[in-house]
């Protein structure tokens, strides 16, 4: 078929896409589908800075793309917004994932970008730069976190998500993530995860997965930072694909972890919360 010319004989469909920071490289991944891009013109809402999505369009809707929201976000829960849309919407939630795996150290703690628990730990201890780097190195971190259950506990809560979606991902997560990096941070999937994602949501609408030939020059999403992974973590996950002396790519260069520890060390000793800003700037002068 003639999907070049076919947008000028008919009138796209309207798809509404929410999502957080995920939406974007499925909405481009999506647009590479000459069937899906003659057919269907792209809204896209972010969820996490609560984006409020238009009754007029949603009224009007004939896609609704989503990554499932609970009640307790009011009126943008998946079940509000679905109570707006007409009988003839078709809807398709699709996963918003989240892998703590590669770093189970990582803290919800507000305040400082990608913080660590252990490291923050040792900041409340009368210890000095090299003193707490030291520790961070070469501690024992399986004598001191039990990360069989904190990574038991992460899949739980994997999976309890991935009911909301007609396509599944975590077992195909736990199948390929020792051999191969599947995530930058706990919620940057890379291509390989985001192109299963726009395909089931492709097949669901009965047009055809994407092609090798379609995605081989689709960059890598999330490129600014890959979050270096602990050699400890490394080695107790038997990751196949980093140890000591890998370089991440962290805002305009290349770090080892340990390099990325001391900046980070650094960083918190100067009572700056702002991380992104200190990597940014220190990219090329330690």
């Amino acid at each position: 078929m003639d999907y070049a010319n076919l947008h000028f004989i008919m009138k796209k469909r309207i798809c509404i896409l929410q999502a957080n920071c995920q939406g974007e490289p499925i909405e481009d991944l999506l647009s590479l589908s000459p069937e899906f891009k003659v057919s269907y013109d792209i809204h896209r809402f972010t969820n996490y800075i609560r984006e409020p999505i238009p009754g007029e369009l949603l009224a009007k809707c004939d896609l609704f793309l989503y990554q499932h929201l609970a009640e307790g976000w009011g009126e943008l829960s998946s079940a509000t917004l679905s109570s707006k849309l007409n009988t003839e919407c078709k809807t398709i939630a699709f996963p918003s994932m989240l892998f703590i795996h590669y770093w189970p150290l990582w803290s919800r703690k507000k305040g400082f970008d990608y913080p660590d628990t252990f490291l923050e730990s040792l900041f409340e201890r009368d210890l000095d730069e090299s003193q707490i780097l030291h520790l961070f190195m070469n501690a024992k971190l399986t004598n001191i976190y039990d990360f069989k259950s904190i990574i038991a506990e992460s899949e739980k809560i994997e999976r309890q998500k991935e009911n909301f979606c007609s396509a599944k991902y975590v077992d195909y997560i736990l199948a390929n993530y020792k051999q191969r990096k599947l995530f930058n941070t706990i919620n940057h999937p890379g291509k390989e995860l985001l192109t299963n994602t726009a395909n089931a949501i492709l097949s669901e609408l009965n047009i055809n997965k994407l092609t090798t030939a379609q995605t081989e020059s689709f960059p890598e999403p999330f490129p600014d930072f890959e979050q270096p992974i602990h050699p400890q973590i490394a080695e107790y996950l038997g990751l196949e694909f980093c140890g000591p002396d890998t370089r991440y790519h962290v805002y305009g260069t290349d770090l080892t972890f340990r390099e990325y520890a001391i900046r980070y060390i650094k960083c918190r000793k100067l009572g700056m919360e702002d991380f992104i800003g200190f990597l940014q700037a220190t990219a090329q002068k330690f």
